[in-house]
C-alpha cells in the first residue's frame, strides 16, 4: 500500500496488526510515521537520508518504502533495478509514475537486458512493446535480423494507425522490407517478394529488376 501511495488504507493495515504479533510494535511505529509524514510532509531530507542508509545497509525494500512514502518513487525504481530487482521496479513504475519517468525506467531495463552479459534482447523487445514503443521494436527486429517479424509488425503497426512513416522512419522501414524482399526471393516467393520490393525505396526498385531478370531466367 504505501509502494502504491495509499498511506491511509496502509495505516490501517498497520494498526490492525495482532498484538500478539512480533512485528506489532514496529507496525506501530510505522503507522505513526505514515500518518505524521501524510499530516505534515516535513523532515523529507531526513526520511531521504534514513532511507539511503537503510539500503546501503542491506534493507532494501525497506529504504524503498520510505522513498515512495515521500513520493521518490523514480529514485525507489532507480535503486531498485541498481540491486538487480528489475522486475519490482518496473512493478512499482507502472503503478506509480507518469509515462515519461515510467519510460526513463523501461529504458535503462532495455539497456540491462540487452547487455552482453544478459542478453535477452527478445525480452527487451516485449518491454518496448508494453511501452509502445513501436519503432524502437522494429529497429530491435532488425538487429536481430528478424526481418520477417519486423516487416509484417511494421505493416500492421501502419495499418492500425500507432505508426506513420516519415522522413525521420523511412530508413529504417525501407530496410527491413528490402531484406523480408530477399528473404521472400530466396523462398522462391516472387509475388510477395515484388511487393516488398515496392515498398523499400530505390533499393528496392533495383532488387526488383534483379529479382526480374533471375525469375525470366528461369522460365527460360
Amino acid at each position: 500500500m504505501i509502494f502504491l501511495g495509499q498511506g491511509d488504507r496502509a495505516v490501517h493495515m498497520l494498526l490492525d496488526t495482532d498484538a500478539d504479533s512480533h512485528s506489532y510494535y514496529a507496525d506501530c511505529l510505522r503507522a505513526c510515521l505514515v500518518a505524521t509524514i501524510r499530516s505534515s510532509g516535513a523532515s523529507q531530507s531526513t526520511i531521504k537520508l534514513v532511507a539511503t542508509n537503510l539500503i546501503a545497509n542491506g534493507k532494501l525494500l525497506e529504504g524503498v518504502e520510505l522513498l515512495c512514502l515521500i513520493d521518490k518513487s523514480l529514485d525507489a525504481c532507480r535503486y531498485l533495478q541498481s540491486y538487480g530487482k528489475w522486475n519490482l521496479a518496473a512493478w512499482l513504475a507502472k503503478c506509480t509514475l507518469e509515462y515519461r519517468e515510467c519510460l526513463e525506467v523501461f529504458r535503462r531495463w532495455v539497456e540491462h537486458l540487452c547487455s552482453p552479459t544478459v542478453n535477452l534482447k527478445s525480452k527487451a523487445v516485449l518491454v518496448l512493446l508494453s511501452m509502445g514503443q513501436f519503432l524502437k521494436v522494429i529497429e530491435m527486429l532488425y538487429s536481430m535480423r528478424y526481418f520477417s517479424r519486423a516487416a509484417v509488425f511494421a505493416e500492421a503497426c501502419i495499418e492500425f494507425g500507432v505508426l506513420t512513416e516519415s522522413d525521420e522512419n523511412q530508413a529504417l522501414l525501407n530496410a527491413v522490407y528490402l531484406e523480408y524482399a530477399r528473404y521472400l526471393s530466396n523462398l522462391d516467393n516472387k509475388i510477395a517478394a515484388v511487393h516488398y520490393c515496392g515498398k523499400a525505396g530505390e533499393k528496392g526498385q533495383q532488387l526488383q529488376r534483379e529479382l526480374d531478370i533471375v525469375f525470366d531466367s528461369e522460365k527460360q
